[in-house]
C-alpha cells in the first residue's frame, strides 16, 4: 500500500536513542494513497486468502488524523531508520470521497466479518470536512444501515458522542457560535433521515441518548452542549420529546438534590465576602496603584454560580426556559402565544412532572419548570391546580403524594403573581370544605384516632390552608366582598376540632396565620396555641434539662417547593412572575413566652422555612418566617 511524505516539520528531541548518533525526531504528515481495488482487498480477506491488506489498511483509517509517535517504521522507513520519526497520519477529504464512493460500491460485502473496517470508517472526524466529503459520508451511512441494520446501534452511538464538545470554551450568553452550529446540524441531518430509514431505531436512539448523558461532575459546557442537541432532536422527532423530557428531568433531579440551597448560599456568601474583602485592600491603596491592582483582580461573573453543579444546572434550567418560551410563542411575535403547541407542551410536561418531580425528595428548582409554563395563560395554571387538587382528594393516591401535591397548590397560590385572587379563592374554598368535611366525619365517630399518622393528609391540607391565608391576606381582606368571604369559611370550628391541628401543623405557619386571624378578627387562635404548648410531654434528657418532645412539637417536616429561586442566570425568568413575602400583620399585643417554651430553640428544624432554629410564639410574626424550604416530603420526627 503506497505512502507518501507530505511534508515535514522541524527536528526536535526525542526520548528514543540511536546508536552512534544524537536523538532526533522528524515530524512528518504522511498521506495514505488508498487501494485501487477494495473491493479485492474486502474479498481476499472474506476468503482468507489475503490478510494483510486488509488489516493495513484498517489501521490506516484508525490512525488517521492520530498523531503518533513511531520509533522505527519497518519496511516503509528504511532510509530513515536513523531517525524517530512522530507522524500525523492524514486523510485528505478527496481520499475519504474516494474510499467512501468505493465502500458504497462494496456495501453488500460489508457484513458483520468486515466490521472492523465499517467501525474505522464511522469513527472518522466527518463533520468538519467539506460539504462534499460530508454528502459521501452521510450516503454511505444510509446505504450501510439500509443494508444492515445491525450497524445502526453502532452508528448511532458514535453519532450521539458527538453531541459533546470538542472543547471546554463555554458559549458567549448560552449562543452557540456558526461553526459548531452547521456541525451539529449535520449530525442532525443524518440522524433525521436514518429515523426515516429505521423507524424502529427511535428507542434505540433514546436509549443511546441517555447512556451518553454527561456525568453531574463534568463540566457545565458539555452539559449544555448536551442538552442544546436533545432539543434539536424534537425539531425532527416530536414523539420522542415526552421521553426525552423524562431523561432531562431525571438528570436534573440528580443536579438538583446534589446542590442544596445551604451550600449554594455558603459558597456565594464566601465568594462575596472575598471580593469585599479585595475591594478593601484595592482602596487601602493610593488611587494608580490601586487601579492597577483593581484591573489585575477578576472576580467571578456574578452570572455564574461558585458551587460547580449548581452553575450546570443555573445553565440547563436556562437553556430549557428560552426552549419553552420559543416552542410556546409565535416566532414572528414573541408576545404572541401559540395555544396548540403550549397546549402539547403542557400536557407532555404535566407527564414529566407526575413521574419525576412530584415523587421526588430534596428538589429545589426542577420544579420551576412547570411554574414558568404555567405563566404563559392562566387556563394552564388552572389546570395544573385541578391537576394537583384531584390528587390530593384520591384515596387512591400515596398519602405521602397527597401531602406533597397539597403543597405544590399553597406554594403556587402563594408565590405566582400570575395566580388572580378569583383562582384563590375558589381554592381556598375547596380547602375549606374538604377540612370541614372531615372534621365531621371524625366528629360521627365516639372516639378519634389519636395517631396523628392516621389524619396526616388532614395535617397537610390544614397547613397549606393556614399558608396561604397568611401569605396572601392582603388580597384577601382588600375589599369587604373579600373579608365577608373569609369569615364564611368558618375557621373558628377548623382551628377548635378536636384533631387539633395547630398542634401538628409547622409553627411558623401557625404564628403567622394566628395574627391574621386575630387582626381581622377571624378566628383566636393564641389560647389554643398556649394550651398545647402546657399540654407538651416533658422529656427528661441524661444532663437533667427538661425539654419538649419534639415528636409532639413537629409533627410535619415539610417544604414549600416554590420558595425562593436562587440561581443566577436562569433566574432572570422567573423573577417578573415571582412574588416575594411582603411580611404580615403587626400587633400592639405581645405574647410573653413561658419559660419552658424557651427550651423550644433547642431542637433545629431540617426546613430552612424558619428564619432560625428556634421558634418564638407571639402573634407578631416576621417577614423571614417565609423563608424558604428545604426539604420536599414529609418526615414524622
Amino acid at each position: 500500500m503506497a505512502v507518501s511524505v507530505i511534508s515535514s516539520g522541524s527536528c526536535t528531541p526525542s526520548i528514543l536513542k540511536v546508536a552512534g548518533n544524537r536523538s532526533r525526531s522528524v515530524q512528518q504528515r504522511v498521506r495514505f494513497q488508498l487501494p485501487n481495488d477494495l473491493r479485492a482487498i474486502l474479498l481476499d480477506f472474506i476468503n482468507e486468502k489475503s490478510l494483510k491488506p486488509y488489516e493495513e489498511l484498517v489501521c490506516i483509517l484508525k490512525d488517521s488524523e492520530i498523531q503518533v509517535c513511531l520509533g522505527y517504521v519497518v519496511g516503509i522507513f528504511d532510509q530513515f531508520s536513523k531517525y524517530a520519526y512522530c507522524n500525523t497520519f492524514v486523510l485528505q477529504d478527496e481520499d475519504l470521497c474516494e474510499l467512501l464512493r468505493k465502500s458504497r460500491d462494496c456495501i453488500s460485502l460489508l457484513k458483520q466479518d468486515l466490521r472492523h473496517f465499517v467501525e474505522a470508517i464511522l469513527n472518522l472526524k466527518w463533520v468538519h470536512r467539506t460539504d462534499k466529503a460530508v454528502r459521501e459520508f452521510q450516503g454511505f451511512v444510509l446505504d450501510l444501515l439500509s443494508a444492515h441494520t445491525y450497524y445502526t446501534k453502532y452508528t448511532l452511538d458514535k453519532l450521539v458522542t458527538s453531541f459533546k464538545p470538542d472543547d471546554d470554551n463555554e458559549w458567549v450568553n448560552s449562543i452557540p457560535p456558526e461553526k459548531d452550529k452547521r456541525s451539529f446540524m449535520k449530525i442532525h441531518d443524518l440522524i433525521s433521515v436514518i429515523l426515516q430509514v429505521i423507524p424502529m431505531s427511535s428507542a434505540l436512539l433514546v436509549k443511546t441518548i441517555r447512556h451518553h448523558f454527561p456525568y453531574l461532575k463534568r463540566s457545565a459546557h458539555e452539559h449544555e452542549c448536551y442538552i442544546y442537541n436533545i432539543l434539536k432532536v424534537f425539531d425532527y422527532q416530536p414523539d420522542l420529546r415526552t421521553d426525552l423530557l423524562l431523561l432531562v428531568a431525571s438528570r436534573l433531579t440528580i443536579l438538583d438534590v446534589n446542590a442544596p440551597k445551604a451550600a449554594i448560599e455558603e459558597l456565594e456568601e464566601e465568594n462575596e465576602l472575598e471580593i469585599d474583602m479585595d475591594d478593601q485592600d484595592v482602596f487601602a491603596m493610593d488611587d494608580s496603584e490601586a487601579h492597577e491592582d483593581h484591573m489585575a483582580i477578576k472576580p467571578q461573573s456574578p452570572h455564574r454560580m461558585k458551587h460547580p453543579i449548581a452553575n450546570t444546572l443555573d445553565i440547563i434550567m436556562e437553556r430549557l426556559f428560552q426552549y419553552m418560551h420559543t416552542e410556546c410563542h409565535e416566532l414572528k411575535d414573541p408576545t404572541l402565544l401559540n395555544w396548540e403547541r403550549t397546549k402539547k407542551l403542557y400536557h407532555e410536561m404535566l407527564t414529566v412532572f407526575d413521574k419525576m418531580i412530584l415523587p421526588t425528595y430534596a428538589c429545589h428548582h426542577i420544579q420551576f419548570l412547570m411554574f414558568y409554563l404555567c405563566s404563559f395563560k392562566q387556563a394552564l395554571a388552572e389546570s395544573f391546580l385541578n391537576y394537583l387538587w384531584q390528587k390530593v382528594c384520591s384515596p387512591n393516591v400515596a398519602p405521602v403524594i397527597r401531602q406533597t401535591a397539597v403543597l405544590y397548590i399553597s406554594s403556587l397560590l402563594a408565590r405566582a403573581t400570575y395566580i388572580p385572587v378569583s383562582v384563590l379563592k375558589n381554592r381556598i374554598s375547596d380547602m375549606a370544605v374538604w377540612i370541614h368535611n372531615y372534621i365531621s366525619s371524625q366528629d360521627g365517630l365516639e372516639s378519634v384516632n389519636s395517631d396523628v399518622r392516621v389524619h396526616t393528609v388532614f395535617y397537610a391540607i390544614c397547613q397549606a390552608f393556614f399558608y396561604i391565608i397568611a401569605f396572601r391576606h392582603k388580597d384577601l381582606v382588600n375589599t369587604k366582598s373579600n373579608l365577608v368571604f373569609l369569615q364564611s369559611l368558618n375557621l373558628t370550628k377548623i382551628v377548635t376540632c378536636r384533631l387539633n391541628p395547630l398542634k401538628v401543623c409547622l409553627p411558623a405557619v401557625v404564628q403567622n396565620f394566628a395574627a391574621v386571624t386575630r387582626a381581622y378578627q377571624l378566628a383566636y387562635c393564641y389560647t389554643i396555641i398556649e394550651h398545647n404548648t402546657r399540654n407538651t410531654m416533658p422529656v427528661a434528657q441524661q444532663d437533667g434539662h427538661i425539654v419538649k418532645d419534639k415528636s409532639e412539637l413537629v409533627l410535619l417536616n415539610t417544604f414549600f417547593p416554590f420558595d425562593p429561586y436562587i440561581l443566577y442566570r436562569s433566574g432572570c425568568a422567573i423573577t417578573p412572575i415571582y412574588r416575594e413575602y411582603q411580611g404580615s400583620v403587626s400587633s400592639e399585643d405581645s405574647y410573653e413566652m413561658s419559660h419552658e417554651d424557651k427550651h423550644l430553640d433547642e431542637f433545629e428544624e431540617d426546613d430552612d422555612f424558619l428564619s432560625g432554629s428556634s421558634f418564638v410564639p407571639s402573634p407578631v410574626t416576621y417577614p423571614e418566617l417565609f423563608s424558604y424550604g428545604s426539604s420536599p416530603g414529609f418526615k414524622h420526627m
